[in-house]
């Protein structure tokens, strides 16, 4: 195991450990994310949920270092079980939404997402969806269409989820809730 994976281990998922620091280490030294990628396939729970954690707050600011790991990325959201790996997974994908040439399979990975009993996971792949249809409007109707369902949905939260998403998929000038777009170079879709 990598020392950057060393911070990440121990304890529990009910805390983020390292995860911060680690971010902010790989962010000042950008040579080294390698390192901290090798974290998405590590055996230990604990070190997969933390390596996802900071790597959604690195493509807060840096997105295009996961661009090259698209294909990882889409393959842990659709194997892994832990529910703070999709949910950070989830949130990854909407920072990497001004990607275009990527949308369309990153829309899929979202898709299936809705599928998850894992509220979280769930909650944050709807938001993603509404920040692709923000910026591709020829998916607007597919993500509608995928979303609204969900209104009926037994979780409170996730119904929550989308009468917030439907309304910022039916009113383009509407503004997105709050806490929604954590990436740097999104945050005017909080805006309106």
């Amino acid at each position: 195991m990598n020392q950057i994976l060393e911070w990440l281990a121990g304890s529990d998922l009910r805390s983020d450990g390292m995860s911060n620091e680690v971010a902010e280490f790989v962010l000042k030294n950008p040579d080294i994310h390698g390192d901290l990628l090798e974290g998405l396939r590590d055996g230990d729970d604990v070190v997969r949920g933390r390596t996802a954690d900071a790597l959604e707050k690195i493509a807060r600011h840096e997105p295009e270092w996961l661009v090259p790991h698209l294909p990882l990325l889409i393959e842990m959201v659709q194997e892994d079980h832990v529910a703070m790996v999709k949910m950070h997974l989830a949130m990854i994908f909407g920072h990497l939404a001004k990607y275009g040439e990527h949308a369309e399979e990153v829309i899929s990975a979202l898709d299936g997402m809705l599928d998850e009993e894992k509220v979280f996971a769930k909650s944050w792949a709807i938001s993603s969806l509404c920040i692709y249809a923000r910026l591709y409007p020829q998916e607007c109707e597919r993500i509608v269409d995928r979303i609204a369902p969900l209104r009926n949905d037994r979780s409170v939260a996730i119904r929550t989820r989308v009468r917030n998403a439907m309304v910022v998929l039916t009113n383009e000038k509407a503004p997105f809730p709050k806490g929604w777009v954590k990436g740097e170079g999104l945050r005017y879709l909080e805006e309106g």
